[in-house]
């Protein structure tokens, strides 16, 4: 496909679309997406309507959340614009939310859900996860309070919620994500570690919901 516009008017629109979202305009963001779309849904700046429209309907802050509409999206984005930078994410977001439908219809377990669900970007068996870390550390330790230390946070942020990280950690996690949006939340990646912040306490409310059924299991067979 055809790029309508530049990398860096994407990034600005992007940025847009996330600092609505982040003051609650979801009903403005969806009117302006779709106005897009419509507009013309072959070219850019449809993709990134798309992918914002995968967002609001997966916001844990929005009343009209849903999450089969938001895979929608994210599908129609991968679908119509694969060579997108966003599609990559937008795969990511679809794994996630296929493992929680499966999860709540009791398809898979949470640890089969895990397994089949990749929290970061451009992951594989031959990564070098440590390298990753060590790497945007740096980044960290010499970029002050500038970018592209907003994309460093952001990027550890997803190492340490990737269940193929051995050294995988929630909690970091949600660190780093939080960080990003206290430093810098004009960033676009603000909004993004916004919507995995709502993601991570759905995995982890989850996950205690399941070790109390299997402590009650053992504490029937006492």
């Amino acid at each position: 496909m055809q790029n309508k516009i530049g990398t860096f008017q994407a990034q600005r629109l992007k940025s847009q679309y996330s600092k609505d979202l982040s003051s609650g305009y979801f009903e403005t963001v969806i009117a302006r997406s779709k106005q897009v779309i419509k507009e013309n849904d072959a070219e850019s700046p449809a993709d990134i309507a798309l992918f914002t429209l995968g967002e609001t309907y997966i916001h844990h802050d929005f009343a009209g959340r849903d999450y089969q509409l938001s895979r929608h999206y994210f599908n129609k984005l991968i679908k119509n614009f694969p060579d997108s930078p966003l599609s990559s994410e937008a795969k990511t977001f679809v794994l996630l939310l296929e493992g929680l439908d499966a999860k709540e219809k009791g398809l898979v377990t949470l640890g089969e859900m895990y397994e089949s669900v990749i929290l970061a970007h451009n992951t594989g068996k031959d990564r070098d996860f440590q390298k990753a870390v060590k790497n945007n550390q740096l980044i960290l330790d010499r970029a002050g309070s500038k970018p592209p230390r907003d994309g460093a946070l952001y990027n550890l942020g997803l190492i340490y919620a990737n269940i193929e990280y051995p050294a995988k950690d929630f909690k970091k996690s949600q660190h780093y994500f939080n960080q990003l949006i206290e430093e810098f939340p004009e960033s676009y990646l603000a909004g993004e570690a916004r919507i995995w912040l709502g993601l991570l306490r759905v995995l982890e409310k989850m996950q205690q919901i399941d070790i109390e059924i299997e402590q009650q299991k053992k504490n029937f067979t006492r």
